[in-house]
């Protein structure tokens, strides 16, 4: 496969803990630039799974949200082939060769990618708690059970102080810490009672959801976890519509 657009690393904090990561929108940008039959799959495959309302009005950042939903399934969890081969992992092959005239990022920078690769997943995370001046968010994976340490600062700058609380994103575990540096799908600092947390993980445990039948649950009305938006939204959460 050619791949005519570059897709740039960056490090976040270079220096000693810096860590190279892939933009997912360059992902998709190089996808849909050198391989338009595959990127329109994969884009039919993601809207019938999430299974929009049409009749809905959508913001503008409705839509941007959306559009970060499918360059983040596509990127980890769109398979190219049987082997389970991802965009992601191609677009970081790329880019460790080099393209375009362009010298490869050299191998640190491509075992971030590999570990970011192989380590991420997406699930309801239920904070356990978050303290802004380390950075650090400790989070309950509800779906497949096991405790994280999370460094991410915007994110424990927004759950300062928070022992409950939903959010549901995307992790990887990179140079040995757990990081959370893609767009979250939702966040709720209510409901933040334990009745809520073990209803949510008991239906999780019976479905066990992929990432998009999470967005489906957000934004295309699936009831199949019986939780009421309007009811949360009344309590104080954010409608995810």
């Amino acid at each position: 496969m050619t791949m005519g657009e570059s897709v740039a690393v960056s490090e976040r904090d270079r220096g000693r803990r810096g860590v190279a990561t892939l933009p997912v929108h360059k992902v998709v940008s190089m996808f849909r630039n050198s391989d338009l039959v595959t990127y329109g799959d994969a884009r039919r495959e993601f809207f019938i799974q999430v299974n929009l309302n049409p009749f809905r009005t959508r913001t503008r950042a409705f839509h941007e949200h959306m559009e970060d939903a499918f360059a983040q399934w596509f990127s980890f969890d769109y398979h190219l082939d049987i082997s389970g081969l991802t965009p992601f992992a191609v677009a970081a092959a790329v880019e460790r060769d080099g393209h375009c005239g362009r010298d490869g990022v050299g191998e640190s920078a491509y075992r971030d990618l590999c570990e970011t690769s192989s380590s991420n997943f997406a699930s309801w995370f239920w904070v356990r708690g978050a303290s802004a001046v380390s950075g650090e968010v400790v989070v309950e994976d509800l779906a497949h059970g096991g405790m994280y340490e999370v460094q991410d600062r915007a994110l424990a700058g927004r759950f300062d102080g928070a022992t409950g609380g939903t959010v549901i994103g995307r992790i990887a575990e990179v140079r040995g810490v757990w990081r959370m540096p893609w767009a979250t799908l939702y966040e709720a600092h209510t409901p933040c009672d334990d009745m809520f947390r073990v209803h949510v993980a008991s239906s999780l445990h019976e479905w066990d959801p992929g990432y998009a039948d999470y967005a489906r649950l957000l934004f295309g009305r699936d009831p199949r976890l019986n939780v009421d938006w309007e009811d949360m939204a009344r309590e104080g959460a954010p409608h995810p519509l």
